[in-house]
């Protein structure tokens, strides 16, 4: 995993751009790499040489978001955690998303009740996600279908 440390760091950086914190992104990219296989708690400490509850943290906040999982092998107490790729893309999750963002973003141009630039830019953005709302279920069935093709 040494000679990814380079491209953790690169590519944790645009995830800690998007809400993650900076040893979460780590982890993220790092259980990426490892793929299938996942990771143990201390070899994540070891690797990034950060505390405990550092690792710990991030491990929670990975899980509780549905991005990593866990699992016991053959009743060791040691778990592994791996990134849960489908939850990444779960459409109802990720629908129910668009239609908050857009609710938000309706609610606060009325309650501003003010025809300016700004007031523009959320229009334009909230019809961006209402088109997000009509397409993403059909480019998840495109989707569905091409991999079921190619599978």
């Amino acid at each position: 995993m040494e000679q990814n440390r380079e491209r953790i760091e690169q590519h944790s950086g645009l995830l800690e751009h998007m809400g993650l914190t900076p040893v979460a992104a780590r982890v993220f990219v790092y259980l990426l790499l490892q793929g299938s296989e996942g990771a143990v708690f201390e070899d994540l400490v070891d690797y990034f040489k950060v505390s405990k509850s550092a690792v710990s943290n991030a491990l929670k906040m990975l899980t509780t978001s549905g991005m990593a999982g866990f699992r016991t092998v053959g009743g060791k107490r040691r778990r592994f955690f791996y990134v849960n790729m489908r939850s990444l893309f779960n459409e109802k999750e990720m629908i129910s998303r668009y239609q908050q963002f857009f609710g938000i973003l309706e609610d606060v141009r009325k309650a501003r009740d003010v025809q300016d630039q700004f007031d523009k830019e959320l229009g334009e953005i909230s019809v961006l996600y209402k088109m997000l709302l009509i397409e993403f279920p059909i480019i998840l069935e495109r989707w569905k279908r091409t991999i079921e093709l190619d599978g």
